[in-house]
């Protein structure tokens, strides 16, 4: 039985410094690493299934009955109406090249609700978190919406399409569209934490489209960037949709603008 939910965040974010620690060793070998392909670009290694099974471990230890969706060992259903959605190594390919950009991305839905959202950067000790309803942090300080820039001056990041997933006419027309209006455009590989860094102001906004992300890509960052006080909705300017086809998260003043000039394309 789930007692309180913030015993729930408080073992979420253990569980994601247990992963974190994991990670930290695996990087330190430095591109040796032995991994194994799942699919076009879609790569698996001993450090994504040994944090998963932390992350299972360590919150299973206290809440038994609760739901997993991982994204190595897929679902593991309960009659639990918390479900834990889990991206143990967000950036796999960063971490098999040795770039210094992952991160362990952990949230829960109660029902169909995002209530708790964590990612952590294992390199930088950072953990962005937050709990429905009582605002996001960066380890124990508060996040305040920073000031919304005027469009020629905000940083933007996305997730763009690779080999064999995602949409690259879409994306390119996206780009064309929003690179002549902005300061700068970054896709560094690591859609959990780069939606969670928005929350931060070190991206004015996040964005991806078609099938290149997956849920428990955009899951706790979705969380993170409401209780930051962000818009986040899908491209069609849906906050709630049955499922996450594309994203947006932007400043409340910016979000109208940018989903206009993306819808256009």
């Amino acid at each position: 039985m789930l007692d309180s939910s913030n015993d729930l965040l408080e073992t979420v974010k253990q569980a994601a410094y247990e992963a974190g620690a994991l990670l930290r060793e695996g990087y330190s070998l430095k591109g040796r690493i032995a991994f194994e392909q799942k699919g076009a670009s879609d790569f698996v290694s001993y450090y994504d299934t040994a944090a998963e099974n932390i992350i299972i471990d360590c919150i299973s230890s206290v809440f038994p009955d609760i739901a997993f969706l991982g994204e190595e060992s897929g679902l593991t259903p309960t009659d639990s109406n918390y479900t834990v959605i889990i991206d143990p190594l967000d950036g796999t390919s960063n971490f098999l090249h040795g770039v210094p950009h992952f991160s362990v991305s952990i949230a829960v839905t109660k029902g169909d609700e995002l209530i708790i959202g964590v990612v952590y950067h294992p390199l930088l000790d950072e953990m962005l978190w937050a709990s429905l309803g009582t605002g996001a942090f960066l380890n124990d300080t508060p996040l305040a919406t920073p000031e919304p820039r005027p469009l020629n001056e905000m940083l933007i990041s996305t997730c763009l399409p690779y080999h064999a997933k995602g949409d690259c006419t879409i994306a390119i027309s996206q780009l064309a569209a929003l690179m002549p209006q902005v300061a700068g455009i970054r896709s560094p590989g690591s859609a959990a934490l780069e939606l969670a860094y928005t929350s931060l102001g070190r991206f004015d906004a996040f964005w991806s489209q078609g099938a290149a992300l997956d849920f428990w890509d955009i899951a706790a960052g979705v969380v993170i960037a409401r209780e930051a006080g962000y818009t986040v909705t899908d491209l069609s300017g849906e906050v709630n949709p049955a499922q996450w086809r594309s994203l947006l998260a932007a400043h409340p003043e910016r979000h109208g603008q940018l989903l206009a000039c993306l819808k256009a394309c």
